[in-house]
């Protein structure tokens, strides 16, 4: 959900309320709609809690952006007027004393207007209260598509992809850090972001031969979002051949103590596939806490920081995208089938075409198995092949390719509420742009998506706070540092997978968060609180033209009417 709306709104209501109410009693006014804001704003807050995407409600959510938007925007133009006209000594007080009828109709104006937005949001108060949010799934109505799919992903480590390109230096550096007894690392975290091959790579290992040898026992838990402790334990007990039927109606916390004294006194290693936060360690470290063992623990998790949370000598290995090689390798062992016929060779405009689309998958494993197994079922049709070449983003978008997108929007949905707009702005830059990390610092804290008055932020200042999500954004993988401080470590500049850009921008036009206009669509953009990307350099003659607020844009297309706009050309 969305509170970035509302908590600037009401930041703004806080900061100016003091200008507005000290002329005829506007106060009253200000305060019902700020009263009514804080409402929606703990609607919100209980909506993201049960992780709530019912249609209805994510309407309603924009709708709440909207409201919010508008009285931003009210009061800001109210305390503004007011300030220009405290402006200069006599004169000035002079034209005051001429205009007062006029201040009085202003006035009239803007209490009218407050009032109007109060009762919309009344209005939709009503409307929501008659909704129990904890009644709905994440669809609204039976199992969540949410669940479905983390069940479709649970994983096995008996069943082998025979599909693997590139992980051989990555077994080479892992398997000696396992086998080191001496190190006192006992967990070892394999991070990256979604699609990169994290659970190929531990199961990789799992069968590792030099691993198997080292280790008395081996086992194998999926975790996931919605991480159960019996269910990952049971199955981690199941695997060391030490579960048993009374183990099954046993206490959990007895069931942790049966599991962590067995790793105590015999060597194991137990991974734990895709974790997702530091919290579901925690949940899950009380089978993990025998302190003089030889057993290991090895994580796959989009979350870098849970490593350093787990153990304080843990290590931390982060997978990388395959370069193009590898890239062409991967896709050539799916796309073409094989042949037994010698001296047989693709045809040269395909492998042309091949090569062009492999590039748009930036090194991403699952987005070539997927693009490639799209194009195996179209070979050897070269007008196929040219269709798909056509629009690759698509096909990777639609049909197959919705694994894809679901796997990697799983890192958006589980982004905490006040690091969702940080993510969505990010949209506004260029494909593979190298984005200046205090530029974009500047503008977070400028559109209102970072503040020091945000909950939990109190006594620091806006721009800590910004570097703060901004790392955390890079812990869980959402983005690529390019460029740290080498005194500080922080970040400088960073860019963002062309993939993740894309989930980024399906996820900002589903929020209603920002809108993306072109000559064709620009004279009919819906008029909506949120920020507009112009992908031309060059856009009704004006270029590369970025600004906060403004009366007009453009005398052909209405763009504004009354309301803050944040233009990104490109």
């Amino acid at each position: 959900m969305d509170f970035s709306a509302v908590s600037s709104a009401l930041k703004t209501i806080g900061e100016l309320t003091q200008e507005v109410t000290s002329l005829w009693g506007v106060d009253e006014q200000v305060e019902g709609l700020a009263s009514e804001l804080r409402w929606m704003q703990s609607f919100l807050k209980v909506a993201d809690g049960i992780k709530v995407d019912n249609e209805l409600i994510r309407t309603s959510v924009v709708e709440i952006r909207e409201l919010a938007y508008d009285a931003e925007d009210v009061i800001e133009t109210f305390s503004l007027k007011v300030a220009s006209k405290r402006k200069g000594g006599f004169s000035n007080c002079i034209k005051r004393s001429a205009c007062f009828l006029k201040e009085g109709c202003l006035l009239h104006q803007i209490k009218s207007e407050i009032e109007k937005i109060t009762a919309k949001i009344k209005e939709l108060t009503r409307q929501l209260k008659t909704y129990d949010v904890s009644k709905f799934g994440v669809d609204g109505e039976g199992p969540s598509s949410s669940t479905e799919r983390r069940v479709s992903r649970r994983s096995y480590p008996h069943v082998m992809d025979d599909n693997i390109v590139g992980l051989g230096k990555d077994i080479k550096k892992l398997v000696p850090v396992l086998l080191d007894e001496q190190s006192e690392c006992r967990v070892i975290s394999i991070c990256g972001m979604g699609g990169l091959g994290k659970t190929t790579l531990a199961k990789k290992i799992y069968h590792e031969s030099q691993v198997v040898g080292h280790f008395k026992h081996l086992a194998w838990a999926y975790v996931s979002q919605n991480c159960q402790e019996r269910k990952v334990w049971e199955d981690i007990l199941s695997d060391l051949n030490i579960l048993s039927e009374a183990d099954k109606k046993m206490k959990v916390e007895k069931l942790s103590e049966k599991l962590s004294s067995f790793l105590e006194k015999n060597k194991c290693l137990v991974i734990l596939d895709d974790i997702w936060n530091t919290e579901v360690w925690d949940n899950l470290k009380p089978a993990f806490s025998a302190r003089e063992t030889k057993s290991k623990i090895l994580l796959t998790s989009r979350n870098k920081e849970i490593i350093s949370h787990a153990d304080k000598n843990g290590f931390l290995y982060e997978l990388q995208c395959l370069n193009y090689e590898q890239s062409w390798e991967l896709f050539q062992k799916i796309a073409i089938p094989p042949t037994n016929s010698p001296g047989y060779k693709i045809d040269a405009k395909m492998t042309e075409l091949g090569e062009d689309m492999v590039k748009h998958c930036a090194g991403l494993p699952l987005a070539i198995i997927i693009l490639g197994g799209i194009l195996a079922t179209k070979y050897p049709s070269l007008t196929e092949w040219l269709k798909v070449s056509a629009n690759v983003k698509s096909y990777l978008n639609n049909d197959k390719g919705e694994v894809l997108r679901d796997v990697l929007a799983l890192s958006y949905d589980d982004l905490p509420p006040y690091l969702r707009p940080c993510f969505l702005y990010l949209s506004h830059f260029p494909e593979d742009y190298e984005i200046p990390a205090d530029r974009l610092i500047q503008l977070w804290i400028a559109e209102g998506i970072v503040s020091s008055k945000q909950e939990g932020d109190e006594g620091q200042i806006a721009e800590d706070v910004a570097e703060g999500h901004l790392l955390e954004l890079a812990e869980r993988c959402m983005i690529q540092v390019r460029e740290r401080d080498i005194a500080t470590l922080k970040i400088r500049s960073f860019q963002m997978h062309d993939l993740m850009r894309d989930v980024c921008l399906s996820k900002g036009k589903q929020q209603k968060f920002l809108y993306i206009a072109d000559q064709s669509n620009a004279a009919s953009y819906p008029l909506l609180g949120g920020f507009v990307e112009f992908l031309h350099t060059n856009f009704f003659g004006y270029s590369a033209l970025k600004v906060r607020a403004f009366d007009h844009f453009c005398s052909s297309i209405s763009l504004y009417r009354g309301r803050k706009r944040t233009i990104f050309c490109h």
